[in-house]
């Protein structure tokens, strides 16, 4: 049978407690405090994450934002530059049509001024012509045949032919 003995129990008792007690102040102590570390560290990691991904959504909203905001403002810029060569390119044809106009109406008036003066000279060597011719023929009054003969020679001479 079994023998047991009082105090075999209480130094068993005495044992576990200082054991427990050594344990509880080198082992337990130091290893909760190492877990408990170790969880705030874990808990400061999740909670830094957290802010790290709404600040990644805020900045992600914002250049969504901005990107939206630089696509408008590259259509208004578009638009306005197309409205504004369309309007440039409406004042530089009608301005180009002023001046052909104005082109056209000059040369109009140079032509009629030309054709004035060339009348004007036409005029002039006819009358001299003919004053000449008349001078001449009243100088040799001859004979019909003779008449003749000398207008043919001054129509040579002014270059009028029969050709």
């Amino acid at each position: 049978m079994l023998n047991i003995d009082p105090w075999d129990i209480l130094w068993t008792i005495i044992n576990l407690l200082v054991l427990y007690w050594l344990l509880k102040k080198f082992l337990f102590g130091p290893v909760t405090a190492i877990m408990d570390r170790r969880a705030k560290m874990i808990q400061d990691d999740i909670d830094s994450a957290k802010a790290s991904k709404e600040e990644s959504e805020n900045m992600k909203r914002e250049y969504e934002a901005d990107l939206k905001a630089a696509h408008q403002q590259a259509v208004k810029i578009t638009t306005d530059a197309k409205q504004r060569a369309e309007r440039e390119c409406r004042e530089m044809l009608d301005e180009a049509r002023r001046d052909a106009a104005r082109m056209r109406a000059d040369a109009e008036k140079d032509i009629e001024s030309e054709r004035a003066k060339a009348i004007d000279a036409a005029k002039d060597e006819i009358a001299g012509l003919a004053v000449m011719a008349a001078s001449q023929v009243l100088a040799k009054n001859i004979d019909e045949e003779s008449n003749r003969r000398y207008a043919e020679e001054l129509l040579s001479e002014v270059g009028v032919s029969d050709d």
